[in-house]
């Protein structure tokens, strides 16, 4: 199954991830114009920057704040992306390319990051004191954590940060 077979009906997660690879294969299929991917680090205040150039021949009143408050808004940016991935999604070639580093990308993430989940769960699993569902909601208590889980914790943190 295409990623596009669900256009435009993404989950947060999927948008992000699809939006991510579109960058990063637009970034490879523009090599010669002198783009790099220094531009998937831009802040939405530079982004909105350069975007005003690009258009104010379209829009000569629109102002970088106006853009850059679209860009952070949670919709507007979902829109803007949405938007931008159905005119990936025209062009053939583009848009099988994103698509095979899409399923790259989740192929790719699926093995570490099971791997932290499985950690995870396991350490939850053996955790939870009790845990008991009621209408009101989930209630949960766990046991302290054993002392090998508090040092472990405590040399990660001081490997990280110095000083601690």
């Amino acid at each position: 199954m295409s990623i596009w077979d669900k256009y435009p009906d993404y989950s947060p997660e999927e948008l992000r991830t699809l939006t991510s690879v579109a960058s990063a294969t637009l970034i490879d299929c523009c090599k010669d114009a002198g783009i790099t991917t220094d531009v998937l680090r831009l802040s939405s205040k530079s982004a909105a920057i350069q975007l005003k150039s690009l258009l104010q021949q379209q829009a000569p009143d629109i102002q970088s704040g106006q853009i850059q408050a679209a860009l952070e808004d949670p919709e507007q940016a979902h829109q803007i992306a949405v938007v931008v991935l159905g005119q990936i999604r025209d062009i053939p070639l583009l848009a099988e390319r994103v698509d095979k580093a899409y399923q790259d990308r989740n192929r790719e993430m699926a093995g570490p990051e099971m791997l932290l989940l499985a950690g995870a769960i396991v350490i939850l699993a053996m955790k939870v004191k009790t845990l008991e569902i009621t209408k009101e909601g989930v209630r949960t208590s766990f046991y302290d954590a054993g002392n090998a889980v508090k040092s472990f914790v405590v040399d990660l943190v001081k490997s990280v940060v110095p000083g601690v």
